[in-house]
């Protein structure tokens, strides 16, 4: 009787799903996967908003996103769009497609308040 309990107990280890713990490793995993990806995809776009636009563009628009060679700039309200547009055309535009390889273009979004 007891070698068929251990042949039992062998059978259902093998073929037992294992139990998975309540930790958090796989939702940081995937959360320092998703930072990397963003660094990789904006993270030029965003050292050269910092080092070529005037300050005071900088208090109103951010990097958002960059796909496609096109990099967004979300800005605070239509007229700092106008700024930023303004600036663009003359010659900020130009000066950012030479730091980030790809950029083709660039647009401005108007969203909610930029933050810090």
């Amino acid at each position: 009787m007891s070698g068929e309990i251990d042949r039992i107990r062998k059978l259902s280890g093998w073929r037992a799903r294992p139990e998975r713990g309540a930790g958090l490793d796989g939702d940081v995993a995937g959360f320092a996967r998703e930072l990397r990806k963003l660094e990789r995809s904006i993270g030029a776009a965003t050292d050269a908003w910092a080092r070529l636009a005037p300050a005071e563009l900088q208090s109103c628009a951010t990097v958002e996103t960059l796909r496609g060679g096109t990099l967004t700039l979300r800005v605070d309200g239509s007229a700092a769009a106008y700024e930023v547009d303004r600036t663009l055309r003359g010659g900020l535009e130009a000066n950012l497609r030479m730091a980030v390889p790809g950029l083709m273009r660039v647009r401005t979004r108007v969203g909610g308040p930029v933050g810090p």
